[in-house]
């Protein structure tokens, strides 16, 4: 055999994002001139280089190339040993090609991330949150939840084993938030809380803050609609103890007057009868007239006219964007209507990043960034107006477009707003 080859450091170990230099000894034991071409075999081909690409030797001399190796910071590349070998080619004498192997050692690193969705959210017991757990490194972690508030006015549903998140992978835990006590009436009060989600293996703890706006169960418009109802029933009452009791009593006694005149009437002929028979008289005889007939009650009055009612709605705003674009969605209140919105959420379900802007009337009210949520929605206790024509519109403004997990590469940017409310 006329060429030798040696790796002269195996294994070598190596940190992914990092480069580590292995030399390649080349020796030609041969009676010709010879020049060699490198080929790396195995995973590590991908990103590993032979310098110099080539190599010249003459008869009975050593030569000297290194492999630069530069395995990628990705979750793809997983920790722990890696064989690798390299074809040495001699180009005059192809059949004296060798095949030197080495062993890479692959280092293990973490890169760990956590969101909650939405930051604030409001009931009248209680909201429900969503903890992200993003495992950006190359090997699982598992990763327990802890969550406290200072008031100690909040119970927390955690999940009671620790979540693994696979690398390269999402985890998504729901984490109900719940009122310890019942506020019946008063103002809507915030109570703010944290969620810390903690890696076992050594990685820094990530603490998040949340806020839930505790409502009262009888708000403000509750309790005029239930004083209405009371103030309506009580009127209700006076007018039937003022008004139509006494109308009913009137009607009653004229409806037996006239059948008790005719007893009476009756009672008195038959008198009459009786004392002419004693006197053996004759006398005319006497006989009552009826009374007057039962009046007709008069008829009571129609109670207060229904008030009109709103209709319920929901409507769905859609928006796309390449990467570095713009593009709008609108929508336009009919033309006889009033819009009240109560409610919005707005949706980044790929994880994007940029800006969408909600508008009005052409006037912008909300403009979070993308990269700060997944999902947010806001509620508002005095309703946003929208008159006839007026357009309510979403701006998507796409800086980076995002990469859903275990999903294929979308080509834009993507966002949704739902509104709710009522069309008057």
């Amino acid at each position: 055999m006329t060429t030798s080859a040696h790796l002269a450091a195996s294994p070598a170990s190596v940190m992914p994002g990092d480069e580590i230099r292995i030399p390649l000894e080349l020796r030609n034991s041969g009676h010709l001139v010879e020049a060699y071409g490198f080929e790396v075999l195995g995973p590590a081909a991908a990103w590993t280089v032979v310098e110099p690409s080539t190599l010249s030797l003459m008869p009975n001399t050593a030569g000297t190339v290194e492999l630069v190796v530069r395995p990628p910071r990705d979750s793809t590349v997983p920790p722990g040993g890696l064989a690798y070998a390299v074809r040495v080619l001699p180009q005059e004498q192809p059949e004296h090609a060798t095949v030197p192997e080495g062993l890479l050692d692959i280092g293990a690193y973490a890169d760990f991330t956590a969101e909650l969705t939405p930051r604030m959210s409001q009931g009248r017991t209680g909201a429900r949150f969503q903890l992200a757990l993003d495992n950006r490194g190359n090997h699982p972690l598992t990763v327990s939840l802890a969550a406290k508030d200072q008031s100690e006015a909040l119970r927390f549903t955690l999940p009671a084993a620790p979540t693994v998140v696979a690398p390269g992978r999402a985890a998504f835990v729901r984490v109900p938030v719940r009122a310890r006590r019942r506020m019946w009436r008063g103002v809507p009060t915030p109570h703010p809380f944290q969620v810390t989600a903690a890696p076992a293996e050594g990685v820094d703890p990530v603490t998040l803050d949340g806020t839930l706006l505790h409502r009262p169960v009888l708000t403000a418009a509750a309790l005029k609609a239930l004083i209405a109802v009371l103030a309506l029933l009580a009127l209700l009452a006076v007018a039937w103890f003022a008004l139509l009791r006494p109308v009913v009593r009137g009607a009653a006694k004229e409806a037996v007057k006239g059948p008790v005149q005719a007893a009476e009437s009756k009672a008195a002929d038959a008198k009459d009868t009786a004392d002419r028979a004693a006197d053996a008289a004759s006398a005319g005889p006497g006989g009552g007239k009826p009374g007057p007939g039962p009046t007709t009650s008069p008829t009571p009055g129609t109670g207060p006219a229904a008030q009109p009612q709103a209709n319920l709605f929901s409507y769905r705003l859609t928006a796309s964007a390449a990467a570095g674009g713009t593009k709008s969605t609108t929508f336009t209140v009919p033309d006889d209507k009033v819009l009240r919105l109560t409610d919005l959420v707005l949706e980044n379900p790929q994880g994007d990043s940029g800006t969408v802007t909600f508008s009005v009337g052409g006037k912008p009210l909300l403009a979070p960034a993308l990269e700060n949520f997944r999902e947010q929605d806001f509620h508002w206790a005095s309703a946003l107006l929208a008159g006839p024509k007026e357009e309510i519109t979403i701006t998507l403004t796409c800086r980076t477009v995002g990469r859903p997990p275990a999903a294929p590469a979308p080509s834009g940017c993507s966002a949704a707003a739902l509104l709710s409310g009522t069309l008057e």
